[in-house]
């Protein structure tokens, strides 16, 4: 009697843990199915666009070989996704750009139907190899604010500005006159004003990413190459100055669209690392 009485006591028992295992698990169902959409686009091969000037890497991180820069624009086919969950956050995804797989920031990439604003898809096979950065400053760039720079005298005036042109790997020179709410430089010579003509393909304000090197440090910078307003150097071949944007700094006009912009070239100026 006894042993049935065991066995029946056993029958129970298994059956309230059976039922309590149920009942604890069908929440975590309900978070997977809730969740299946996000699964469905996010963990399995899908077309995603890059929204900047992207590098495509060895490896998860900063610190891992450059395989190439990818233009804004690419259409990319992601193997495995890692969301970013914040601005300040370099998660990386596993991609592939045509036959060539790498890894990206997940922060500049988003999925092709979302991609509306992109006003063209590079698709191209086989892409190319963007300008090295030169050694002596490749995964040494800082990104601090400029109001630090400039009330810390990181960057006094009369400085000497080596500017690296991250698209077209062009290096030219200019010196800054007056730190306001970003630094007012001009170029030194007629061959700087020339260099930094070609980076651009003639004067433009479009904000260019740029590595900014002086008294032994590199700094992520944006730049434009449109001369204007008044100048102190009369021989380096154009009229007038051009604004050098670090982080956080601002135009003087106040134009939020142009603060983005150059805000933007920054952002993908530190990335290059």
């Amino acid at each position: 009697m006894s042993s049935t009485k065991d066995l029946h006591f056993y029958r129970w028992f298994f059956a309230v843990l059976l039922a309590v295992s149920f009942m604890l698990a069908s929440p975590q169902a309900a978070f997977a199915s809730e969740y299946e959409e996000y699964y469905d686009s996010y963990w399995r091969p899908a077309e995603f666009v890059t929204t900047v000037n992207l590098n495509l890497r060895s490896g998860p991180g900063l610190d891992y070989e450059r395989i190439t820069l990818l233009p804004a624009g690419s259409l990319i086919l992601v193997v495995e996704y890692n969301p970013a969950v914040n601005d300040y956050d370099y998660a990386f995804s596993n991609v592939m750009f045509g036959e060539t797989q790498g890894y990206v920031a997940s922060r500049y990439i988003v999925p092709r139907a979302q991609a509306q604003h992109v006003t063209s898809v590079t698709t191209q096979e086989a892409p190319q190899i963007a300008p090295a950065i030169p050694a002596e400053i490749n995964g040494n760039i800082e990104n601090i604010s400029w109001w630090t720079m400039r009330d810390d005298g990181i960057i006094p005036i009369g400085t000497t500005i080596q500017i690296y042109d991250i698209r077209s790997g062009l290096t030219y020179y200019v010196r800054n006159f007056s730190n306001g709410n970003h630094a007012d430089v001009e170029t030194l010579t007629v061959q700087d004003t020339e260099i930094m003509r070609q980076t651009s393909g003639g004067h433009s304000w479009s904000a260019r990413p740029v590595l900014a090197t002086f008294n032994g440090r590199t700094f992520a910078a944006a730049i434009h190459t449109m001369p204007h307003a008044g100048s102190t150097i009369h021989t380096n071949g154009k009229n007038g100055h051009i604004c050098l944007h670090f982080l956080g700094s601002r135009p003087h006009n106040g134009n939020r669209s142009w603060e983005a912009e150059m805000q933007a070239a920054v952002t993908q100026a530190f990335n290059s690392r």
